[in-house]
């Protein structure tokens, strides 16, 4: 099949006779109408197959890149990049985030954070709170959320907690994919640290 094949031609019946015999060629060709533009039906055929195939690679894509996100990260430009947060930092919305995969109480967590410049996580929007609980997944990871004095929820850097619901009675705060809850202080989760991104 040449080029010429698979050119669109428009035919009229001003341009055929009665009677008129058909060439070799145009046995390829649908029955036309008036006015009507006609495409040779190999050439329709393989623009169908190569759409589809088209269409099956982009959803290929689309969704090996959900499905595997690890995959498909991509490196921080060499300008941007902020030493003091290391590989195994995430940076997400002009902060950098650390999350564990080993178990510590929740001041032993502090502390781990401390040692790296850093703070138990403070969650500032829905932003950051949405991203962390699909980061940390169902695992329950401590957050710098605590209520030592049994009156106040106070954030690891200082400030009071005032913008979401918190489940249960213990004094320090964990998150995981569904909700923010508290648990007693002792108990070993693992946990996220956070830092601002310079």
């Amino acid at each position: 099949m040449n080029s010429e094949d698979c050119s669109i031609t428009e035919k009229s019946s001003l341009n055929l006779e009665k009677g008129q015999k058909r060439n070799a060629t145009s046995l390829h060709y649908e029955t036309h109408h008036e006015g009507s533009l006609q495409v040779p039906i190999p050439c329709a055929v393989m623009n169908v197959v190569f759409i589809t195939i088209l269409i099956i690679a982009l959803v290929a894509l689309s969704v090996g890149q959900y499905n595997c996100p690890g995959q498909y990260k991509f490196p921080v430009p060499s300008d941007t990049h902020d030493s003091s947060c290391s590989e195994e930092w995430v940076v997400y919305q002009r902060k950098c985030y650390f999350i564990s995969t080993t178990t510590k109480s929740w001041i032993l967590a502090k502390n781990s954070c401390s040692k790296d410049g850093a703070t138990l996580a403070v969650i500032e929007s829905e932003k950051d709170m949405n991203f962390l609980k699909r980061y940390v997944g169902g695992a329950e990871h401590w957050i710098g959320l605590n209520n030592e004095d049994g009156q106040k929820w106070k954030w690891s850097d200082g400030r009071v907690h005032n913008w979401f619901n918190l489940t249960g009675s213990e004094k320090c705060a964990f998150l995981n994919s569904t909700d923010i809850s508290s648990a007693e202080c002792e108990r070993n989760l693992p946990w996220v640290c956070s830092k601002p991104f310079r």
